[in-house]
């Protein structure tokens, strides 16, 4: 642990007041960011830690040795493999400690000679040129975020990523259709000669949205405030010092990034964001107290203001009107509506009628009920509203029954076999989706390559079910036809879910097929906020889940590494994204391999043997997935028709994310005014398949593995997109 005195940055002295008469002290804080006395101190941290762990890898190695020479032909391999790991480990640390220290200020006169620098300038524009500037866009959250923090306690709630994750930009980002570097913060980059450091020409126009320029330090900051003892976030601090070796500054324009290991796509791996170090200014021990509902200023287009967070009913993001990047190549197009308010809505159908109504702008319609029933309606009929169903090509969404394996019943790999056998989401598709979503294979479907042809989901079987349930121990039938051992330990398992839209309805079809096999599922319907806090805290049995998927390779090492898993005490750690408590050294390995690899064959190696291994232990069973989204949305509410931009990015997650859509004003008194004299327009239902019809997407290039940035859980409550239940 790190001096809280130099954590905490804030000095307390006290001062006597008079009031009306009276004497009364009062407490005053003096508070400053506490960077410049962090930075030494962490620098020393890091390099104490570098030494044991050192220490720790020579060890291994010398006793593997040791092991090797008495070891039997068998047992040599394994061993092998662990001096080679150890071995590696060790050079990984050689490499850092001869960098110095993390946290390096240097002048721009440090810089390497013979950089070849690149500006990623030769991609295509992203949205269209028509795009309007303006209007306001309604849209609805189902849930109120229990903080607007970044980072931090219950930082990882549902609506982090409209308040951050969509809209803010780092040193640099990926090009949503070719998969290629394009600048963000930074206006140039280029990559050391060993290819382990990557050096960043900021842009001089870059600000923050509320107009305070970007400086060197911020990128200093950005790591102090999410390693320092002010902050609980084990991932975050464990994935700066082991996964980034140093962060420095040069002079006012440069920053560099350098990791331990090269990396694909060495520029988009290293990349981070700024922090606002003068917003910061109050940051301390009290931080998720202080900043519980301060929304920090970013590098995206949209800021939130104080009084636009109403507690429990809204939050609206207002266009920064001079932000830095407003005509930059990648973002002139995108952006564009000057206010997005989220309006809590807690319900499906409420939020349904209120888009009927037009006091929400779009509505998802992937559901087969609203895309099929429910908008054959007089505002679709006459050409008010309109539909769209957009085919995307997208890493699809991982949703299914998580089984939590540190419960006792779920510790057995024959249980959750059978377990497996016998949910039947095939009968879920049928009935709740009208045969319109297939089944999901795996939980790495969609990333092309990477993604294991072998894998396939079990298919409902409640005989093959039974027997693993006998495999298991479950040998005998209570009267009701539920499995029990001879001890008397009935086969029941409780499933928690978000008691909201189908959900009570796919858990009774599975609950009603599961007796089939002799299995008791017991229904745990919990409201939103109540359930992802118990899934957090990993006190559920099985869950119903969908994590956010993205280009170009699948996560695993938040998902599936034992440091995630339990505690010292082997009990299931809190507040990770390793929901199955899962903990097994041959995993480890396997996605410490992955967040290692070099190369783009490593990559697709240890991918496939990760999603295999996942299947055999039976960790989750895949549900549904689409590869399109429906969509309705109000004629003022304008999508791109261009070449490379058609209706929206093909390679998105859903098609807000994008921020391509624009407010056609003069089209919006058109629509109320015609409504108002019942006069109609032409009735618009599109279909966009530009993979069958249209543009052909480049085959996607190396690049990183993305899982060092914590996965999000999708929205709990909605089904109307590939989005997923938006959060199961």
């Amino acid at each position: 642990m790190l001096h809280q005195s130099i954590l905490k940055g804030s000095l307390t002295i006290m001062l006597a007041c008079c009031f009306s008469g009276c004497d009364r002290k009062e407490e005053v804080v003096e508070r400053s960011l506490g960077l410049e006395a962090f930075i030494p101190q962490y620098n020393r941290y890091i390099k104490d830690w570098l030494a044991t762990e050192k220490a720790g890898f020579e060890k291994i190695i010398e006793e593997s040795v040791q092991a090797l020479a008495a070891a039997t032909e068998k047992e040599r391999p394994g061993i092998e493999d662990q001096i080679d790991e150890a071995q590696r480990a060790k050079s990984r640390i050689e490499y850092r400690q001869a960098l110095g220290d993390y946290f390096a200020i240097k002048q721009e006169s440090d810089l390497p000679a013979g950089l070849v620098w690149e500006d990623g300038m030769g991609e295509p524009e992203i949205g269209d040129p028509r795009a309007t500037k303006g209007g306001v866009f309604n849209f609805y959250m189902l849930q109120f975020p229990p903080t607007v923090r970044p980072f931090g306690k219950e930082s990882n709630n549902n609506f982090r990523g409209r308040l951050y994750d969509e809209i803010e930009v780092s040193l640099v980002g990926m090009h949503p259709l070719t998969n290629k570097v394009i600048p963000g913060v930074a206006r140039k980059w280029a990559v050391s000669e060993d290819g382990q450091t990557v050096y960043y020409e900021l842009d001089p126009d870059a600000k923050f949205n509320d107009g305070v320029a970007v400086r060197p330090q911020d990128f200093h900051t950005f790591v102090y405030i999410r390693v320092s003892d002010n902050v609980s976030d084990p991932y975050a601090k464990q994935y700066f010092r082991a996964q980034i070796a140093q962060v420095a500054t040069y002079g006012d324009r440069y920053v560099s990034v350098t990791l331990p290991e090269p990396k694909p796509l060495m520029p988009l791996f290293a990349s981070i964001s700024p922090a606002a170090s003068h917003f910061y200014q109050d940051y301390g021990a009290d931080y998720v107290d202080r900043y519980q509902w301060k929304v920090a200023p970013t590098m995206g287009a949209y800021y939130v203001r104080d009084e636009d967070i109403q507690k429990g009913v809204s939050i609206t993001l207002t266009r920064a009107k001079d932000w830095w990047a407003k005509d930059k190549r990648y973002y002139q197009h995108r952006f564009n509506p000057d206010k997005i308010v989220y309006t809590t809505i807690r319900d499906d159908s409420k939020a349904f009628e209120l888009f009927r109504a037009g006091q929400l702008d779009v509505y998802y319609l992937t559901r087969p009920d609203l895309w099929y029933e429910k908008t054959e309606i007089r505002p679709v009929y006459e050409g008010h509203i309109e539909r769209y169903k957009f085919y995307t090509q997208y890493p699809r969404v991982p949703r299914g029954a998580y089984l939590n394996v540190i419960r006792p019943m779920l510790k057995d790999v024959d249980t959750r076999r059978g377990i497996a056998h016998a949910l039947n989401w095939q009968k879920v598709i049928d009935v709740i989706f009208r045969g319109d979503f297939s089944r999901l294979q795996q939980m790495s479907q969609g990333f092309g390559p990477y993604t294991n042809p072998d894998v396939k989901a079990r298919e409902f079987s409640p005989s093959k079910a039974r027997e693993y349930f006998a495999e298991a121990g479950y040998t005998e039938e209570d009267s009701d036809g539920i499995l029990r051992k001879p001890s008397g330990d009935r086969l029941a398992i409780n499933m928690t879910y978000p008691r909201a839209s189908d959900y009570p309805k796919i858990v009774a079809i599975l609950k009603e097929e599961a007796q089939k096999a002799g299995m008791e599922l017991r229904a745990d319907g919990q409201e939103a906020t109540v359930f992802y806090k118990t899934v957090m805290k990993k006190e559920h049995d099985m869950v119903i889940w969908g994590w956010g998927a993205t280009p170009p390779f699948p996560r695993y090492y938040q998902f599936f590494h034992s440091k995630n898993a339990v505690d010292i005490d082997g009990k299931a750690k809190p507040q990770t994204n390793n929901i199955n408590s899962y903990s097994d050294p041959h995993m480890d390995k396997i996605v410490t391999a992955l967040r290692n690899a070099r190369t783009t064959e490593e990559v697709k190696k240890y991918s496939w043997e990760v999603q295999q291994m996942v299947h055999d232990e039976a960790l989750f069973s895949p549900a549904w997935m689409t590869d399109y989204v429906r969509i309705g949305s109000w004629r003022w509410v304008r999508w791109p028709d261009t070449e490379h931009t058609p209706f929206n990015v093909p390679t998105i997650y859903e098609p807000l994310e994008s921020y391509v859509l624009w407010i056609d004003e003069e089209r919006k008194q058109e629509t109320l005014k015609a409504m108002r004299k019942k006069q109609s327009f032409p009735e618009v239902q599109r279909v966009i398949d530009v993979f069958k019809d249209g543009i052909k997407l480049k085959e996607s290039p190396p690049a990183p593995e993305l899982n060092d940035q914590e996965q999000q859980p999708l929205d709990t409550e909605v089904f109307d997109d590939e989005k997923g239940a938006q959060g199961e």
